[in-house]
């Protein structure tokens, strides 16, 4: 019998561990072959089960919980069960039970070998197939058929699929097709993560009514939107009650909005701030949002018409996850804080992830993953409980007392004394003395450059620093301070933590509290510098007069391995621009992507050598040179004026995208001409903008290199400045590559190059969007043909279409 659940040399295994354990209790992570038998194991937990959230947190889904019995009786306790009914709900696991001698087996919780049902795409995309009856306008690509076949072929097989399609393949339907139809047979959720709004909007409101109208099987699907989206139905009914000293310090229009939204929460069904027929002030919002930290959850007296948890329904229901990067990380820093299957998270469990545009996926991880403590952080968390700087009232103290008076609560005298007397007090003097350490900071950090800041910070370098002693000895103040002001602080939590709380004032006042506390755990690991896994850094505004603290993941790759690839077997990554020269090695090493792949290049169906032109100029100067821009300003204006504008100028900096703006402007504008300028407008409003312009010419920099989507003629000319690599300064950049070059590396070849090619060919990428496209591509960095490495860039361009010729030439 035993033999049948767990392999010969496993059970060898086991019984060493529980010798070694004296008998006692151990708990193993059992991992079954193809055969649904224990191959693998990993002891989890040694003596007693201890916290259950933890134990399940070591397990993936469709693995075996197994434990002894010392007294050699299998029957489960409750508590045997409670865990095995907690996996088998989670995570679809199985759980057995076996003596110290591993020759009895009891089985509460068998394995689930229930076949997954797969699916042939084929029908759909013929050139007589489904899309053709249905659709009039529907083009065959052998491309699209090809790319929608290799994710069939992940799904059907249980393997993590990447394709690199390029621009024209149609690749939002060849993986929405396959995606959805296994999601639908098999009764699983599907999650599609996009980096852009555009991507997301395309799905939305083109892309999936038309799948839904062709599938035969019904599917619901739903946009996941932020919990910040959501009204707090509390916080709404406290301030329609009693106002709020925050909105009495409000400007007149900002109270005009207040108005709004409470007559709005009494109408309102779904409490999304999308309905307001205006753009809500975040400061207006922030009084009405609901946010995780400070909810009541099951204490709160509005559970049962929460807006947010009626969204989290919503989601439970649908089949189809529409989300962006952010916020599929924002859920995943919490699985990695709770466990993989969890209530607490965004979004409900899922089956499978699909990633578009997932060259982004890298840097979005990283973010999640960093931790951050701010001089404006720590004033809007202090300001929370007690704002000191405003002339009325402004605090969560005065709210405390006045509900425990309400109430007439016993100890209310007390507890006023202690608060008025001493936590204000302690309150205030914190707020000064954080605020005296930042401004020291900033003032210390301001003398290296003018504007703003980001500079690496490292422990030992610091020591022999000028200002180290005076900064090190502000920061011990405050960190006293906060000490002896929160162990009065918790003192107070104490006390009435227990007593009745229907309005929730208790609850966030104590949330709030909570709140400070993260920002000084946050604050300590980043200033200790000990973790030898993280980048240690500091951003200043001097224009803001703000400084951050931040502790950045050296390396997600791990990150991800643990707490993503290892839980999920569905995935597909997916981008125009995520192979370098035909290869996905470095993709899935920036990503820890570390088990056998299906893999597949896909190029573009576009006549590339026919529709797009290249010149790269031998005769510009030098890109590293100083009169570079002033070397290159009078061929720019020839180019856009033999283009009667219609382009994009991509640079990898503002300071070269404002100088070379400026020079032109006025030279430009005489003719005719309308520039538009990165920062002017929202990106999506000055794309717009430009698409209405008669001679349009847009400046853009970072986010213009990719997501941006103009065809025709409009757009039939983008220059690009500069090969597009990282600032090796920036202090994440730095000591990625310092990492590299440690371990015996060429972090040029290996790390800066292929980012660079990766957003070169976003940047190529803007021009032909359509078969109908026509332009020209003009590159004024000549790195590209007087460096060895250039070869690579051009390699990376795909047409063949190449001109390198003195620049009076190519105009």
């Amino acid at each position: 019998m035993i033999l049948e659940k767990i392999s010969e040399n496993i059970i060898e295994k086991m019984k060493e561990e529980i010798e070694n354990a004296h008998g006692n209790e151990v708990f193993f992570r059992g991992i079954p072959n193809s055969d649904g038998i224990v191959d693998e194991i990993e002891v989890i937990a040694r003596g007693n089960k201890g916290s259950v959230p933890a134990l399940l947190k070591r397990m993936k889904k469709r693995e075996v919980i197994i434990h002894n019995h010392p007294s050699g009786y299998l029957y489960p306790s409750d508590a045997d069960v409670a865990v095995a009914s907690m996996y088998s709900d989670q995570k679809d696991g199985a759980s057995y039970i076996v003596n110290n001698a591993v020759d009895d087996i009891y089985v509460m919780v068998e394995i689930n070998k229930t076949e997954i049902q797969k699916i042939d795409i084929g029908p759909y995309f013929e050139k007589k197939g489904l899309l053709a009856g249905i659709f009039k306008g529907f083009e065959y690509r052998e491309e699209q058929f090809h790319m929608a076949k290799h994710i069939e072929e992940g799904l059907n097989n249980k393997t993590k699929v990447v394709v690199e399609a390029g621009t024209g393949t149609g690749k939002t339907l060849a993986y929405l097709i396959p995606s959805i139809e296994w999601a639908v047979k098999n009764e699983k959720k599907v999650i599609i993560t996009t980096n852009t709004i555009n991507l997301q909007e395309q799905l939305l409101h083109k892309d999936i009514p038309i799948v839904k109208k062709l599938l035969p099987e019904k599917f619901t699907y739903v946009l996941v939107k932020g919990r910040g989206n959501y009204l707090c139905n509390r916080k709404a009914a406290n301030i329609g009650i009693g106002g709020s000293s925050e909105i009495d310090d409000m400007s007149s229009s900002q109270k005009e909005q207040v108005s709004y939204v409470l007559k709005w929460f009494k109408s309102t069904e779904n409490g999304d701030k999308g309905e307001l027929p205006f753009e809500v002030d975040y400061i207006v919002w922030e009084q009405f949002m609901s946010e995780t930290d400070i909810c009541a959850g099951s204490k709160c007296a509005f559970k049962e018409s929460c807006f947010f948890l009626k969204s989290r329904e919503e989601k439970k229901k649908a089949d189809v996850l529409i989300t962006n990067h952010h916020m599929f990380f924002a859920d995943l820093s919490i699985r990695k804080e709770v466990g993989f299957n969890t209530d607490y998270s965004i979004f409900p469990d899922y089956d499978l992830v699909v990633f578009d545009e997932a060259h982004n996926i890298e840097n979005v991880a990283r973010d999640y993953f960093s931790y951050e403590a701010s001089k404006y952080s720590f004033n809007k968390t202090m300001n929370n409980i007690h704002h000191i700087g405003k002339k009325k009232d402004s605090s969560k103290y005065t709210g405390l007392l006045n509900y425990l008076r309400n109430i007439k609560y016993k100890g209310y005298d007390s507890i006023k004394k202690e608060i008025i007397e001493e936590l204000i007090s302690r309150h205030i003097d914190l707020a000064n003395r954080g605020n005296e350490y930042y401004l020291k900071v900033i003032e210390a950090f301001a003398g290296q450059s003018q504007g703003n800041i980001s500079l690496r910070l490292r422990k030992e370098e610091l020591k022999h620093w000028e200002h180290w002693e005076t900064l090190k000895g502000l920061e011990e103040e405050m960190l006293l301070t906060y000490n002896a002001y929160m162990r009065r602080l918790k003192s107070l939590i104490r006390v009435i933590k227990d007593i009745d709380d229907e309005t929730g004032i208790i609850s966030d006042f104590t949330k709030y509290s909570e709140r400070l506390e993260t920002y000084f755990s946050n604050y300590n690991f980043i200033k200790e510098m000990d973790d030898k896994n993280f980048i240690y850094w500091i951003s200043l505004n001097q224009k803001k007069s703000n400084v951050k603290f931040v502790a950045t993941p050296l390396k997600i790759s791990d990150e991800l391995d643990e707490n993503l690839y290892s839980n999920l077997e569905h995935m597909v990554f997916t981008s125009a621009t995520i192979a370098i020269n035909g290869s996905f090695e470095y993709f899935k090493k920036s990503i820890g992507l570390h088990e056998e792949v299906l893999e597949k290049i896909i190029d573009s169906p576009f006549d590339y050598d026919r529709q797009m032109k290249v010149y790269i100029p031998k005769d510009l100067p030098s890109p590293t040179d100083r009169g570079f821009l002033d070397g290159v300003k009078d061929f720019v204006e020839k180019l856009i004026k033999r283009t009667k504008g219609n382009t994009f100028l991509l640079f990898t900096s503002y300071s070269t995208l404002n100088y070379l703006y400026f020079m032109l402007k006025d030279r430009l504008e005489e003719e005719g001409y309308e520039l538009f300028i990165q920062g002017q407008a929202p990106r999506n409003q000055l794309v717009d903008m430009y698409k209405k312009s008669s001679k349009p010419v847009l400046f853009g920099t970072a986010s213009f290199w990719e997501g941006v989507d103009v065809k025709g003629d409009k757009l039939s000319s983008v220059i690009i400045v500069k090969l597009p690599f990282k600032v090796p300064s920036d202090p994440v950049v730095e000591a990625i590559i310092e990492n590299l070059n440690d371990e015996g590396k060429n972090a040029f070849m290996e790390y800066q190059i292929p980012e660079s090619i990766i957003k070169f060919k976003q940047g190529i990428g803007r021009l032909i969007r359509s078969c109908d496209d026509r332009g020209v591509i003009t590159i004024l960095d000549n790195r590209i043909i007087k460096k060895r490495y250039g070869s690579l860039f051009i390699d990376s361009i795909p047409t063949r279409n190449i001109h390198i010729k003195n620049k009076d030439d190519i105009i």
